[in-house]
């Protein structure tokens, strides 16, 4: 046997099985010993204990022995970290006694570099940023105050207050009013009693949101935590001002006045509602009352601000200062200094000012605001635009510095950068009213610049964006106007329907509308239009331009005497008078052409009259076109002598509105008229070679009605063919015209094809009462004399030219049917009806 298949000895199994039993037998473990603490580690665990007795003196109320605990704590923390800088414990308590001492100065020393070696540590990040927040150091706060808001920790609630209140402050709505919901979600149930505030504050973003329904209802949830809150009550007067209803929010603050003598905030509401109303005489009591009550700051800061209202810069830059010497920080009032100096004309001083200012602070956003806008003011633009682009470095995602360049850029002219700036704004603050109303200006600059470079289009286009961006009157009477010069009148309309409607519309709106109905051609909504203009001005000068257009819509209408008798004494106004000159005798003449197309010649000559009475010397355009226009209605009289001679007169030397067809298609037009088919047809084929666009339609008009002349004389005299044929080329280009289908079914007639005719002449009954006629002729060719009498029967209820022979004929036929008599007169032929336009 080989050794590998020998089994196991015993003694190798005994100790197998021991092995085993050693390894399912208890696990026994050497009892553990933790390392012993460091120094630091110790003095760490020390001042933890000491921080541990600081939070319960605080609890019950022994605020002398909590602060000598906190000290003591930070001592052993300070010596710990001097010890061992990497301790994150230590730098944790050291953070949180020295702001429990108010000492954020040395949190701000002593944590930064710990906490970047550790990002994740809240019990870092908490302190610093708590620390950088109370020193305004809010661009390094907020990155680290955000980062611990994320994790939502219930201990870490006040985050959320900070954030919310920073947001507020930076007019930031939406997010403001994130950080205080998130705080109301975590606040425990011990601190609900101080919702109201936190529902004070949320309502005070809603108003920057300018979501009325919903700031109302913050702040009377406000109400209901606390029903005799002031600050809640003056957050609905906000609410009201928001709403328009200035006076109501006015009652409103002045009741809150009157029922908290004592309280410093309506009083200062007050003043500054005062004057922003112009009240400053009221303004001024309630900022006297103020400092009598009680001299805070805030009460100087309103009675400067009263005394730079009254023009009294010097006595408003005492109190400002004032303001300064009771809080040093005050940037409003560092602000106010500024302005005051420079209202002195100390433009220089104010600028260094200023400039000082921001040397100590130089992370505020309204001072940098302030000083590019002093700068600005004293025109240095360069250095104005320079410093508002430092400002949009620093708050990139706020308006603000985009609308003061905006300004710096408006103030110079230079309208395109202003308008990019303001679109900036609108970009990182959509609703900004300061952005839409300036950049709204701005474009209305754009568009008046191009218009007077004959720039139009992009004028209107600039127009159109200001309107949408500010619905006032001003806007629409600019677009409008701008959309009137281009006769886009269709355009215009709404746009002025719209104007006239708006707060602040004048007579000028009307005006305006009623060209825009004029040119769409609605002449009684022009005048009605004028109308109203004139009821809303008794300058003797507007009411001359307004006569002007009320008589441009009364010759439309037809009343040309009284618009004559505005327009020979159209007032002071030059416009006015040139208007009138120009614009009446085209009105008649355009008038008389219509009244030609439509065959009223006789009121036609009389409108030439009238404009032959005006002195039209000096608008010889105009005098050739009255000259034309004499010859077509001499040509409609049948005075073609003298109209051909006016033609030449006319259009020799060609005028400007003349095409260099014109004097031929009006020749050809004569000749028509005359009868002379062959030489009008050879006139309007020389005319036809380069007609205009507007022409072509008039051309094919003239053409076809040549050809219907043509056939209806050679029907007369008998010539079938020929005037088959021209019927044939007239309803080639009018296929449904049932008067050419009517005569081109009477030469059918002529050439024996009877039923063919009557059956044409049947379906045509309806549009064409000479059919009717023709089927009775037809039917006593045939001897149906029951039929002929109900087809003339049906002609005389439709009426036409042969009426008084249907008579006959139908009494006739009705007289000798069945009874004898007189035979009645044989009709061989049909009678074709008159097609000539």
């Amino acid at each position: 046997m080989s050794r590998m298949s020998r089994p196991p000895s015993a003694r190798r199994l005994a100790a197998a099985l021991a092995l085993t039993s050693l390894l399912s037998g208890p696990v026994a473990f050497a009892q553990y010993r933790p390392p012993p603490l460091t120094e630091s580690q110790l003095l760490v665990k020390e001042a933890e204990t000491v921080q541990v007795a600081a939070s319960a003196a605080v609890a019950s109320g022994n605020k002398k022995e909590a602060e000598e605990k906190h000290r003591k704590a930070l001592q052993l923390f300070e010596q710990a970290l001097a010890i061992d800088p990497n301790s994150a414990a230590a730098g944790a308590g050291l953070g949180a006694s020295a702001n429990a001492l108010n000492d954020y100065a040395r949190t701000a020393a002593k944590l930064p570099v710990l906490s970047a070696a550790n990002p994740e540590d809240l019990s870092l990040t908490f302190p610093l940023g708590v620390a950088f927040f109370k020193l305004r150091r809010f661009q390094e706060a907020v990155p680290l105050l955000e980062k611990v808001s994320e994790k939502n920790a219930p201990e870490h609630l006040i985050v959320n207050y900070y954030l919310g209140s920073y947001y507020l402050h930076g007019r930031r709505g939406d997010l403001a009013i994130a950080k205080f919901q998130q705080y109301l979600a975590q606040r425990p149930a011990k601190l609900a009693v101080n919702d109201y505030q936190i529902h004070e504050l949320i309502g005070q973003g809603q108003l920057l949101r300018r979501d009325v329904a919903a700031a109302r209802g913050a702040f009377q949830q406000a109400q209901k935590g606390r029903p005799e809150s002031v600050t809640a009550q003056m957050g609905l007067a906000s609410v009201l001002e928001l709403e328009g209803k200035e006076e109501d929010a006015l009652m409103l603050v002045e009741g809150l006045v009157e029922r908290f003598p004592q309280a410093k905030e309506p009083k200062e509401r007050l003043g500054r509602m005062f004057l922003r109303a112009g009240n400053v005489a009221g303004a001024e009591k309630q900022a006297l009352a103020l400092v009598k009550l009680e001299g805070t700051a805030s009460a100087h800061l309103l009675l400067g601000d009263v005394r730079l209202a009254q023009k009294q810069p010097k006595e408003a830059e005492a109190q400002f200062r004032k303001v300064l010497e009771m809080a040093p920080g005050v940037v409003a009032a560092q602000i106010a200094v500024g302005k005051a100096l420079q209202a002195q004309g100390r433009n220089e001083e104010a600028i260094k000012y200023l400039e000082a200012a921001l040397e100590k602070d130089g992370g505020n956003l309204e001072l940098w605001a302030s000083l590019g806008s002093v700068n600005r003011r004293a025109g240095r633009f360069q250095r104005a635009v320079e410093v508002h682009r430092r400002l949009v470095e620093l708050a990139p995602q706020q308006a603000l510095g985009h609308v003061l360049l905006g300004a710096d850029h408006f103030a110079t002219g230079q309208w395109d950068q202003a308008i990019e700036d303001y679109a900036n704004a609108l970009r990182v603050e959509p609703n900004h009213a300061g952005a839409q109303h300036w950049l709204a200006q701005a474009l209305a600059h754009r568009a008046r610049g191009r218009a007077d470079t004959n720039r139009l289009d992009d004028a209107a286009r600039d127009l159109r964006r200001a309107f949408d961006l500010e619905r006032s009157a001003a806007m629409s009477r600019r677009l409008g106007a701008a959309l009137l010069e281009q006769r886009a009148f269709a355009q215009a309309r709404p746009v002025l329907e719209q104007g006239v409607t708006l707060e602040g519309a004048t007579w000028r709106e009307h005006w305006l509308l009623g060209y825009a109905y004029l040119g769409e051609g609605n002449a009684e909504a022009a005048l009605r239009a004028f109308i109203q203009a004139e009821k809303r001005t008794e300058e003797p000068s507007d009411l001359a331009d307004v006569s002007v257009g009320a008589a441009l819509a009364e010759v439309e209408l037809g009343r040309v005497d009284d618009a004559v008798e505005r327009l020979t004494e159209p007032g002071p106004s030059k416009a006015a008078r040139q208007l009138a000159e120009a614009n009446l005798p085209l009105m008649l003449l355009r008038r008389a052409l219509t009244r030609l197309e439509s065959g009223d010649v006789e009121n036609a000559r009389k409108d030439v009259d009238l404009t032959e009475k005006f002195n039209l010397a000096k608008q010889q355009d105009l005098a050739k076109l009255a000259l034309l226009t004499r010859a077509l209605v001499q040509a409609e009289q049948g005075r073609f002598a003298e109209a051909s001679p006016l033609i030449k007169r006319a259009l020799t030397p060609m005028p400007t509105w003349a095409e260099p067809n014109t004097r031929a298609l009006a020749e050809a037009y004569v000749l028509y008229r005359k009868g002379q088919v062959p030489f009008a047809r050879k006139a309007l084929a020389a005319a036809s070679k380069k007609p205009s666009s507007w022409q072509a339609k008039w051309i094919a008009s003239l053409a076809n009605a040549l050809h219907r002349l043509e056939g209806e004389r050679a029907y007369a005299t008998g010539n079938f063919k020929l005037a088959e044929k021209a019927f044939k080329a007239a309803l080639a280009s009018a296929q449904e015209d049932a008067a050419l289908q009517h005569n081109l079914a009477c030469v059918t007639y002529g050439k024996r094809k009877h039923a063919d005719a009557a059956a044409v002449w049947r379906k045509l009954e309806s549009s064409v009462p000479m059919a009717s006629f023709n089927l009775g002729i037809d039917a006593q060719r045939r001897n149906e004399i029951p039929e002929a009498v109900e087809s003339y029967r049906r002609y005389l209820t439709a009426g036409g030219p042969r009426v008084a022979v249907a008579r006959e004929w139908r009494d006739r036929l009705m007289a000798l049917h069945g009874l004898g008599g007189a035979a009645a007169p044989e009709a061989n032929e049909a009678t074709a009806t008159e097609t000539l336009p």
